[in-house]
């Protein structure tokens, strides 16, 4: 899953940068329209609803915390 998040997310910001250990947001690989995009992506690609007022800040920092907010959702 973690491998597909980072093709999601490298789509919707065009980049080609190594961003599994990198903070998405430091680095401006996530600004407010990418954001939206992959909370929707996520969503329709794991049938899941995402509320970003009900997810910490900090999720959206890492590759590895958005992977495993996705699988927990995933499993509920």
């Amino acid at each position: 899953m973690k491998d597909e998040i980072i093709k999601i997310i490298k789509e919707i910001s065009d980049t080609d940068e190594d961003i599994e250990n990198i903070d998405l947001l430091e680095n401006e690989i996530l600004d407010s329209l990418a954001f939206i995009e992959l909370i929707s992506e996520l969503e329709d690609r794991y049938d899941i609803e995402i509320y970003p007022t009900q997810v910490d800040s900090n999720v959206w920092r890492s590759v590895e915390k958005i992977a495993e907010m996705v699988e927990e959702k995933v499993r509920k």
